[in-house]
C-alpha cells in the first residue's frame, strides 16, 4: 500500500469524524483537510489548484440547482402555496403520521422513475415537508425516506448509475434489471413496511397531534388559506410549479433549465418592483449562501480525490490483495461491504474494483455471472446515495429539508439504510437468487 493511499485514508478518516463532532462547517472541512492531505502526498500547491479547479466543474451544475431550487420554493412558501397544498393533502391524511410517511414514500418512488436523484428531491422534500411539520415529524425521517425510495427506483434499466456500471464491466443493463426485477418488488413492499417502525419511532419523540391539536387544525383548514400576493399569483405558481415538475419527471426539460427559469419567473411575477425582489434575495440569501459554501467544499475534495489518484491506487490495492481463500464467498462479502465502499470511494467502487474482480469471479466455475454479481453489489451500495459525504446531491436534499445538517441525517438514517442493505442482501441469499 502507497504512502498516498494511506493518507488518502486517513484524510476520509478525519473527514468523517470531523463532520460528526462539527467543530466547523462541512464547507470548512471539506476545504481544508483535502489540501493538507495533497500537501502531504507532495504534491505542489498549483497542482492542488489544478485538482480544485477541476472538482468545482464536476459540482458546477448541483450548485447551480441548490441556489435556485431553494429561492424557488421559498417564494412558494412565501405565496402560501404549499399552505394550501397542507390543507388539501391534511383533509385526506387526517391526523395520521403513518399515513403522511407512506404518502412520502409512495411520492419519492413515483418521483424517482425520473431517474435523477435531484428530481426525486426536487418533488418530493419540498412537498412534504410542510405536512411533516405539521404532524411534528422530524426532517430527518423524511429525508430517510426520500433516500430509500430513490435507492430503489434507480436500480430500473434508464436509470444512468446502473448504465455506467453495466458498461464498466462489458454487461447488458437490461439483463442486470431482469435478475434485479424480484429483488426490487421485494425492496418496494419492504419500504412501504418500513414506514410502520419510523412513524412509531416518530410518535415516541411527539410526532402526530392530540385530539384537541388535530380539532384546531381542522379549524385551520376550514378557514381560507392566507395567500400574500393574492390568489391569482399564488395559482400561478401552483401551475407553473405543476408544469415544471411533470416536464422534469418527463424528462421534457433538465433540472437547471428548469429552475433557473422557473426562479426568474416566479420573482418576476410575485414581486412587483426591484425594491421587494431585492428584499426577498436579502431574506434567503444567507441560507443559499451558506449551501453554496458547503457544495464549494464537496468540489475541493472531489478535485482532489480525482487528482491525487489515490482512491484509484486504493481501489487497484483492494483488487490485487484479495484472499484467494475468499474468492468462492466474494460476491456475498462485496455486497456486506458494497454501503460502506458506496459512502467512502464512491463511483470507484463501480469503476475499477468490480470491473477487476467480476472476471476472476466469474471464471472460477461456482455459477456466478457478471449480471448476477454486478446486480447484487450494485443495488445494495446504491442505496446509500443520498447518505455519501462525498457527492454533490445529498446537499440538495439536506438543503430542501430546511438545512437539516448532514450529521443529523447520518445519526438518524445510517443504520437504517445498512439495514435496509442486509435486508437485500438477506432477500437474495434466502432466494437464491445470490448463493453465499
Amino acid at each position: 500500500m502507497s504512502v498516498n493511499v494511506i493518507i488518502t485514508l486517513i484524510m476520509l478518516l478525519a473527514i468523517i469524524v470531523l463532520v460528526f463532532k462539527a467543530p466547523a462547517s462541512p464547507g470548512v472541512i471539506f476545504t481544508g483537510v483535502p489540501i493538507i492531505a495533497a500537501l502531504f502526498m507532495g504534491f505542489s500547491l498549483a497542482e492542488i489548484n489544478g485538482f480544485i479547479g477541476n472538482g468545482l466543474k464536476s459540482v458546477s451544475g448541483t450548485l447551480f440547482l441548490m441556489v435556485f431550487a431553494v429561492l424557488y420554493f421559498n417564494i412558494l412558501t412565501e405565496a402560501g402555496v404549499f399552505n394550501a397544498l397542507v390543507k388539501f393533502i391534511m383533509r385526506f391524511l387526517g391526523n395520521s403520521v403513518l399515513g403522511s410517511v407512506l404518502v412520502a414514500a409512495v411520492l419519492s418512488m413515483a418521483s424517482a422513475l425520473s431517474a435523477s436523484g435531484a428530481t426525486t428531491a426536487l418533488c418530493t422534500i419540498p412537498t412534504m415537508r410542510p405536512v411533516f411539520e405539521k404532524q411534528k415529524i422530524r426532517a430527518t425521517a423524511l429525508l430517510l425516506v426520500e433516500s430509500l425510495g430513490s435507492g430503489i427506483i434507480i436500480l430500473l434499466p434508464w436509470a444512468p448509475g446502473i448504465n455506467e456500471a453495466a458498461s464498466y464491466v462489458g454487461v447488458d443493463v437490461y439483463n442486470v434489471y431482469l435478475f434485479l426485477r424480484p429483488l426490487i418488488i421485494f425492496c418496494i413492499v419492504a419500504l412501504l413496511l418500513m414506514c410502520i417502525p419510523i412513524s412509531i419511532l416518530e410518535k415516541r419523540h411527539g410526532a402526530g397531534m392530540t385530539k384537541e391539536e388535530f380539532d384546531v387544525m381542522k379549524a385551520e383548514i376550514s378557514k381560507p388559506v392566507e395567500l400574500p400576493y393574492g390568489k391569482g399569483v399564488a395559482i400561478f405558481d401552483g401551475v407553473v410549479t405543476i408544469v415544471l415538475l411533470i416536464a422534469l419527471l418527463s424528462g421534457k426539460i433538465s433540472t437547471n433549465v428548469g429552475f433557473g427559469f422557473g426562479y426568474v419567473l416566479l420573482l418576476m411575477v410575485n414581486f412587483h418592483s426591484a425594491k421587494e425582489r431585492g428584499e426577498y434575495m436579502k431574506r434567503h440569501s444567507p441560507v443559499a449562501l451558506n449551501m453554496a459554501f458547503t457544495m464549494l467544499g464537496v468540489g475541493v475534495l472531489v478535485g482532489i480525490n480525482g487528482g491525487t489518484g489515490a482512491l484509484n491506487d486504493l481501489a487497484n490495492y483492494i483488487a490485487a490483495n484479495v484472499n484467494s481463500g475468499f474468492l468462492t464467498h466474494l460476491p456475498f462479502i462485496l455486497c456486506l461491504l458494497s454501503l460502506p465502499l458506496s459512502i467512502t470511494i464512491g463511483g470507484t467502487k463501480n469503476s475499477v474494483i468490480l470491473p477487476a474482480l467480476i472476471p476472476i469471479v466469474t471464471s472460477l466455475g461456482l455459477g456466478f455471472t457478471a449480471e448476477q454479481v454486478l446486480g447484487a453489489v450494485f443495488a445494495t451500495g446504491v442505496i446509500s446515495a443520498n447518505v455519501n459525504l462525498f457527492n454533490a446531491a445529498p446537499y440538495l436534499a439536506l438543503s430542501l429539508a430546511g438545512g437539516v445538517e448532514m450529521k443529523d441525517h447520518l445519526k438518524y438514517s445510517l443504520v437504517p439504510i445498512y439495514g435496509f442493505s442486509l435486508l437485500m442482501l438477506a432477500f437474495m441469499v434466502v432466494t437464491g437468487m445470490l448463493p453465499i
